[in-house]
């Protein structure tokens, strides 16, 4: 509210008013007058110009450019209509009168603006923005140089693979032709053999024909009292008659030869089993192998991820990242798998049947979330997100136990508290790789190395962390007093090894020499920690323990 005499200030007053030296917000403002215009002013202007347009505050676009720019700083982005009032320090957010009631009412630090400002002004931090815009945006205009450069490269990469697709259809042209060529001299071959048995056979009857017919005349011109004479022609024909015979039973049975061509059924089967060429990947350069780089954690915050309809504390053992930023989790107790925005509010679920245990990404979309009652019935779920829904895809039934779950290359690395196996993404299992029944939970959660050289088991009740070959040799054992009751664990794009320790109640990163380095621990509110993931695009390790926060930390 504004009355005479006010020093608020307001990026766009109401010209009536200011006449009468009263100071009120413009809410509204008509492009014919060019004039500002507060919501009592607006009547009156409706009765006296009646054919003019006042446009409000929701379309800025109508109002001179140069009162735009102050709308957008002192106005809320969420809620156009509410002047920015109060800054949450706790979420590092300006907030209005509505984000104060319906997202920051539970935040602790919130400072109003005046307040805030002025120790703001104090710091001097105001006069360091201009050189930070400035650094930020050659930094923007070099991604975006890189960015066009990136893309004549990718055109050039593209235009290569096609090249290459069109000589290997080329190679396989060549290889059919020959084939062809092949088959058909086979054919030619063939019919010649049989033309030319046929041209026997001819002959042999024109010259049957010829003898009979000689033998026919002769035995004519036989006169009735030569007896020998005709003894013998009559012998003679007899021996020609059955040979006719004999030639025209041969023939019989070639007349009922035909070429016929039956396909190779391999290649048919081959071909149709093949749905293209080869793979079209996109082969993003391998990153360099860090994992001796010790992340160094900065400011640590606690995020709310309880949903309103949770009937317990929410427990999280999986989290995995999608490409645009949004986490999911897997809450155990409560049985859902959430999906929380860039700023880890939860903005939907999708219920479980039973408890969820683990997660593993399978497509920058989809996901593989292992759930199950132990020694009854066990499942992998597969969950695709899609316009920020989780949808469920197909199930998996398993044999064992289903808890830890890791993929690489099209496998799936599957714990069952005692042992790890590997399968298809269909479910077919390919081999049990490890196995120690000493006790129970001694192969609790695995990882892959980025490489896919190396499997990572953790061993709950030993307080161990196997690394084993991928036939299952045993190549070293963890076992260190920081790390106790080893559950979660998660390598980095870079290859840093992190793992959760649930007796420890901490969040380690274990380095190629077996050093252990303590990255969060129960002083930062970790309790009994089973998830970790660290997203390479942030730069923040998320950690998921029994409490109904999650812990972000982010790293230098």
């Amino acid at each position: 509210m504004a009355e005479k005499g006010s020093d608020l200030f307001y990026d766009v007053c109401c010209d009536i008013c200011e006449e009468k030296n009263v100071n009120k917000q413009a809410m509204f403002y008509c492009q014919k007058c060019s004039k500002g215009l507060c919501d009592d002013c607006l009547g009156l202007h409706k009765q006296f110009f009646t054919k003019h347009v006042a446009y409000g505050r929701e379309e800025m676009d109508k109002w001179p450019s140069t009162t735009k720019s102050f709308d957008d700083m002192q106005f809320c982005l969420h809620h156009p209509d509410r002047l920015i009032e109060m800054y949450c320090e706790d979420h590092g957010k300006l907030c209005c009168s509505m984000c104060h009631f319906h997202e920051h009412r539970p935040c602790i630090k919130l400072v109003l603006i005046k307040d805030k400002s002025q120790a703001f002004h104090d710091a001097g931090e105001f006069h360091k923005i201009c050189a930070t815009i400035t650094n930020v945006q050659q930094e923007l205009k070099t991604a975006i140089d890189d960015t066009q450069e990136f893309l004549k490269k990718l055109q050039g990469s593209y235009d290569k693979a096609y090249d290459e697709i069109k000589v290997f259809r080329q190679k396989i042209n060549d290889i059919l032709d020959e084939l062809e060529r092949s088959t058909i001299y086979s054919l030619e071959t063939l019919l010649q053999t049989m033309k030319q048995s046929l041209k026997t056979d001819t002959d042999k009857c024109s010259k049957a024909t010829n003898g009979l017919k000689k033998i026919s005349d002769a035995i004519t011109n036989i006169k009735t009292d030569q007896n020998d004479l005709s003894f013998i022609a009559y012998q003679r024909a007899s021996e020609m008659v059955s040979h006719a015979d004999n030639i025209l039973k041969e023939l019989t049975v070639h007349r009922s030869t035909v070429v016929t061509f039956k396909s190779n059924p391999s290649i048919d089967e081959t071909l149709s089993g093949f749905r293209c060429l080869g793979d079209i990947k996109c082969a993003e350069k391998q990153l360099e192998n860090n994992k001796n780089t010790i992340l160094k954690c900065s400011n640590k915050s606690l995020y709310d991820i309880r949903s309103a309809s949770d009937n317990v504390t929410c427990e999280i053992r999986g989290i995995w990242e999608l490409p645009g930023g949004e986490i999911l989790i897997a809450d155990n107790n409560n049985k859902r798998v959430k999906l929380l925005d860039t700023q880890y509010k939860v903005v939907t679920h999708t219920d479980c049947w039973s408890h969820p245990w683990d997660m593993c990404s399978i497509s920058p979309t989809e996901v593989a979330v292992t759930v199950g009652v132990y020694a009854r019935i066990n499942t992998v779920q597969f969950l695709i997100v899609n316009n920020r829904q989780i949808v469920k895809g197909r199930e998996l039934k398993i044999i064992h136990n289903c808890h830890g779950i890791a993929h690489f290359n099209g496998s799936l690395f599957i714990t069952s508290l005692t042992a790890l196996y590997q399968y298809t993404l269909a479910g077919q299992l390919v081999k049990k790789i490890y196995e120690d029944t000493s006790g129970n939970f001694t192969a609790h959660k695995c990882a892959v190395c980025t490489d896919g050289s190396k499997l990572y088991v953790t061993s709950l009740l030993d307080n161990k962390l196997l690394t084993l070959s991928m036939d299952g040799t045993v190549l070293s054992c963890l076992k260190d007093r920081v790390l106790r009751s080893p559950t979660g664990v998660h390598v980095t794009e870079t290859g840093q090894l992190i793992v959760c320790g649930r007796g420890s109640h901490n969040v380690v990163q274990v380095n190629g020499e077996g050093g252990v380095m303590t990255l969060a621990s129960k002083t930062d509110g970790l309790h009994e920690p089973e998830a970790v993931y660290f997203s390479a695009c942030t730069g923040r390790i998320i950690v998921g323990h029994t409490s109904d926060k999650i812990l972000v930390i982010n790293t230098n």
